[in-house]
């Protein structure tokens, strides 16, 4: 992707985002009204698809034509990982839970600071605070509204306050500040790259704090996570096949983002009898943490590479 074409959708993303923030500051209640057709939209234009070539993945990384038997077992691991995820979830919620919150906090941080060379193990720490900041955004700072939906997940919930949660997610938007001062200060970030991650912090808190909890979410996952790791996947891609496009990502997706979608009403429709006294939001996070656990593998290994 050339860096003009970046530079104009890192524009759009933005505009895009200050325009629902206020959205969420005038009329809370129209993007309450509009929440779910718009996660719906932007999951199956941006969110399934970013992680929907991920066979596309294992091949780069493998560069050379791999054999029959490397493709079945590559679908047959990831097919496994999935419904095994989902039926550890039925047998311990909590622990899924858990599991799945700490391997995508890791996931996003490490979207968001794929660029930064420093030992792995401050890599981890501050992908890691970056990702809990990125959940915490549309959880603690509407935890009226995500309460409900992690108690039907994990079936109970403690007892905590808003103004608890609140100061929780005020306490990782200042470490998050603090760690970026830490990466200029080591010399690992530009005065240009401050600037625009301090920038990035105070958006995404603005669009956080003022939009629901859905409407937040789904901005951040798709506009900030998923199309920003589409550009690396596509950069990644040409490497290998330098004629590759944006249209042949899609086609390439295409039928996975198809099989994902058909897998989810599934769920839907036979979540009564999966997910009893679960609400459709709630099935949505237990299938969205499903598919997302061997997609966070298969991306961890491209960036090792």
């Amino acid at each position: 992707m050339s860096a003009n074409l970046s530079l104009r959708l890192t524009v759009l993303v933005v505009f895009t985002t200050l325009v629902f923030t206020l959205l969420g500051w005038l009329l809370p209640d129209f993007l309450r009204f509009i929440q779910y057709p718009l996660l719906g939209i932007l999951l199956v234009t941006i969110g399934l698809p970013h992680g929907a070539t991920d066979y596309l993945l294992f091949r780069r990384m493998h560069r050379s034509k791999l054999t029959k038997k490397q493709i079945f077992r590559f679908f047959a691991i990831y097919v496994i990982a999935v419904v095994g995820f989902l039926f550890f979830w039925l047998i311990l919620p909590l622990y899924s839970f858990i599991i799945f919150i700490v391997i995508s906090a890791y996931h996003f941080g490490q979207s968001n600071w794929e660029n930064i060379v420093i030992p792995k193990v401050y890599s981890i720490i501050i992908n890691f605070f970056w990702g809990v900041f990125a959940i915490g955004g549309s959880v603690l700072w509407h935890w009226d509204e995500s309460k409900m939906v992690i108690s039907q997940v994990i079936g109970f919930l403690p007892d905590l306050s808003l103004t608890l949660m609140a100061n929780i997610q005020l306490s990782l938007v200042i470490i998050n500040i603090l760690i970026i001062l830490f990466l200029k200060y080591y010399q690992k970030l530009s005065s240009s790259e401050l600037l625009v991650e301090i920038a990035k912090i105070i958006i995404l808190s603005l669009m956080f704090y003022f939009t629901p909890m859905l409407v937040g979410f789904a901005l951040y996952f798709a506009l900030w996570h998923s199309l920003s790791s589409l550009k690396s996947q596509l950069s990644f891609y040409k490497k290998l096949w330098p004629s590759f496009t944006i249209g042949d990502y899609y086609r390439q997706a295409a039928p996975y983002t198809t099989l994902a979608v058909f897998g989810f009403f599934l769920m839907v429709l036979g979540h009564t009898y999966i997910l009893p006294d679960v609400s459709m939001i709630s099935t949505f996070i237990v299938f969205i943490a499903c598919v997302t656990l061997p997609h966070i593998f298969v991306v961890d290994e491209s960036y090792q590479q």
